[in-house]
């Protein structure tokens, strides 16, 4: 039986073992589309999970919680700015909008 609200607003829960994180998160680092590699493409969290046995919510919380491990707040908030600037330049282009384009 389910208590609660349900619907768009519901949010769950997922707890991950952290011995289950430290076993498997330098493989699905490895595995994963986190960090490019030009003569291999990253696999799904689904293929990923296929090939370690896992399921695929587990591999989706190891992969977000290890990428986060592995940078700072610093990089992450230079990785939305440079996203931000690049969407801008492509919308002012696309659009052909000048007044778009980030100063």
């Amino acid at each position: 039986m389910r208590t609660g609200l349900t619907g768009p607003a519901t949010m769950t829960v997922f707890k991950l073992d952290p011995e289950v994180y430290k076993r498997y998160k330098d493989e699905v680092l490895k595995l994963c589309n986190s960090f490019q590699k030009i003569d291999q493409p990253g696999l799904s969290d689904k293929q990923i999970a296929e090939r370690l046995g896992l399921d695929e919510r587990t591999v989706t919380e190891i992969r977000c919680v290890a990428e986060r491990d592995c940078y700072s707040l610093d990089e992450w908030e230079k990785a939305i700015e440079f996203k931000r600037k690049a969407t801008l330049e492509w919308s002012a282009l696309a659009l052909k909008r000048p007044d778009l384009k980030p100063e």
